[in-house]
């Protein structure tokens, strides 16, 4: 099922105290895709066309409609990227965020799968989310079993210490 997030400062922005907050200002408790840790925090998306997202993300001058998804069939691939707030820049200024991501099958095994930056440059204005480099792109064959799958991402900030890990859930049909 595809959905849109049209209004991701209002809906996934941050309080003072680094807690999720709706458009309207009240608090959104922290989820398995979307946490929090002081004022870093993480959110993770899965699109089908990582490029035309990435493209939305940076030429949109507005809010942007970006295109999500949590299923997909065989023979075809997503992609999971993370959106990111509050890095702590080093003594050059600089934030250093790196990400390692797991796929989890239907029957419970769990795959490392690549990892990389998620963040290496100056940490962006207070309450404004930055689409992180890093991602990870899963291909399904034809072959792969049908089910629930998960896409676990663990991200840290090497400069102020702090970790956090956030899952979308997956499903892969015929």
């Amino acid at each position: 099922m595809k959905w849109c997030l049209t209004f991701l400062v209002a809906l996934l922005s941050f309080s003072a105290h680094g807690a999720w907050i709706d458009g309207t200002g009240k608090p959104i408790p922290d989820t398995e895709s979307m946490r929090s840790a002081g004022d870093f925090g993480v959110h993770i998306v899965l699109t089908a066309d990582e490029d035309q997202f990435r493209q939305t993300w940076n030429s949109s001058k507005t809010p942007p409609k970006l295109s999500t998804t949590n299923t997909v069939r065989l023979g075809a691939s997503v992609s999971a990227l993370l959106l990111f707030h509050g890095c702590s820049p080093n003594a050059d200024g600089l934030c250093d965020v790196v990400a390692e991501f797991i796929l989890e099958n239907p029957n419970g095994e769990k795959t490392p799968a690549g990892g990389g930056p998620v963040w290496s440059g100056k940490p962006m204005q207070p309450r404004l989310f930055q689409l992180g480099q890093a991602s990870l792109t899963v291909g399904f064959d034809l072959t792969e079993p049908v089910g629930d799958y998960k896409i676990t991402a663990n991200i840290k900030d090497k400069v102020s210490g702090r970790a956090l890990s956030v899952v979308s859930q997956l499903k892969v049909t015929k």
